[in-house]
């Protein structure tokens, strides 16, 4: 299986937002990472993704087997107001076009023989026209409800929404078809995904993390109080605002812990404004180094993830590796066995951190199943994705014959 993959040039297109300081890429999320360990099986892996200001660079890891590429444009932001949403637009075709023929030319440049793209929407139909035009076959990766995402962004004007929601179910239509395998982690992405009539179409029940980046440890930063820690993008589909109002509630009732966030997002001001206008306490710790969160997961003593969207966080299972008790909405958690599930809205979620923080058997006992848990997962996500790369690896071998 990996003398076929030893061969391959994997190109990985990606939604995220790369975050650079001091001329350096700060390894933010799975997505980036799982890349850079996959260039230690792979000939070549060249990651290209947004930059969170504009600059034409690269960055090269893994003696020259890792190449960080930036696209020339940033990610588009939504904009309010009908002048708003027009420029938006008229921003989205120009950045699809720029993306397109920058992609292509890395592609050439690169001499890759394999794409992956991480969502439909915003990179999938460039990921698409590019594959036909260059032959290369292309693994198309799912890790959430891009639709009801957006929906939940422009909620406040339905006309867009519907509009967007037609050019969504075209661009699915062609992109999931054209995939060679679909990999989705999605349970709400299930349906719209499988009515495309995908060649070859995998469900995952949780995303990847690395026990041998994150498992328990002692806290070595300071604390005084009971940490509860939240890691993610600060923006609305993640239940920023839920987790906003259980905290209010609970901090009328005692004074004993604190709030970590760790991220960055549209709302992160919406959370400052709060913390100061209500003297919440919450600490905004900004963005971190995938390396760096392994640290911050070990002091924590709630981990909480409140999204108002269906998929498994990496953050999430990162934290259940480092054996911190999980509350969540969403993902691959048997309530009251390796974490608490609870109902979106923010009673449910006051409640279960209060019961973690009065109950420390039971923190305990989530923390130990946590991490057998994450590790059994770990040793099965691997596999299946190295015989997903093969079978794609040999149908661009076999279109070549």
């Amino acid at each position: 299986m990996f003398e076929v993959l030893r061969k391959t040039r994997l190109c990985v297109i990606s939604q995220m937002e790369l975050t650079i300081e001091k001329n350096r890429v700060k390894m933010l999320g799975k997505g980036i990472f799982e890349s850079y360990r996959l260039s230690n099986f792979l000939e070549k892996v060249v990651f290209i993704a947004f930059p969170d200001k504009k600059m034409h660079k690269r960055f090269i890891y893994n003696n020259g087997k890792f190449i960080i590429y930036c696209l020339p444009t940033t990610k588009p932001k939504i904009r309010p107001g009908f002048k708003g949403i027009l420029s938006t637009l008229l921003d989205i075709v120009r950045e699809y076009i720029l993306t397109f023929f920058h992609i292509k030319k890395l592609i050439e440049q690169e001499k890759i023989n394999l794409i992956k793209v991480e969502n439909i929407l915003l990179l999938g139909f460039p990921a698409f026209l590019i594959s036909k035009y260059k032959k290369i076959p292309y693994i198309l990766w799912i890790a959430g409800p891009e639709l009801k995402v957006l929906e939940i962004k422009m909620a406040w004007l339905q006309y867009l929404s519907k509009i967007v929601s037609i050019i969504f179910n075209i661009l699915a239509y062609v992109v999931v078809r054209g995939a060679s395998v679909v990999i989705n982690i999605s349970p709400e992405s299930s349906h719209l995904i499988l009515s495309k009539k995908p060649r070859i179409y995998v469900f995952l029940k949780a995303n990847y993390v690395d026990t041998n980046m994150f498992y328990p440890r002692p806290c070595r930063l300071r604390k005084e109080k009971y940490v509860i820690l939240f890691v993610g993008r600060l923006e609305k589909e993640k239940g920023i605002e839920l987790l906003i109002e259980a905290i209010e509630k609970i901090n009328k009732r005692r004074n004993d812990f604190e709030v970590w966030i760790i991220g960055y997002g549209s709302m992160y001001d919406y959370i400052r404004e709060n913390i100061e206008k209500k003297n919440l306490p919450i600490k905004l710790l900004g963005r971190k180094d995938i390396r760096e969160l392994s640290n911050y997961y070990n002091c924590a003593d709630i981990f909480i993830f409140p999204s108002l969207v269906e998929g498994p966080s990496a953050a999430l299972l990162e934290a259940m590796a480092c054996g911190v008790p999980v509350i969540t909405t969403t993902g691959p958690v048997k309530n009251f066995e390796n974490g608490i599930l609870v109902e979106k809205n923010s009673d449910a979620i006051a409640r279960a951190i209060i019961r973690l923080l009065d109950d420390e058997k039971l923190r305990k006992r989530l923390a130990i199943n946590a991490v057998n848990f994450t590790r059994k997962l770990s040793e099965r996500y691997l596999r299946i994705m190295y015989k997903l790369y093969t079978v794609a690896v040999k149908q661009m071998i076999h279109s070549h014959r």
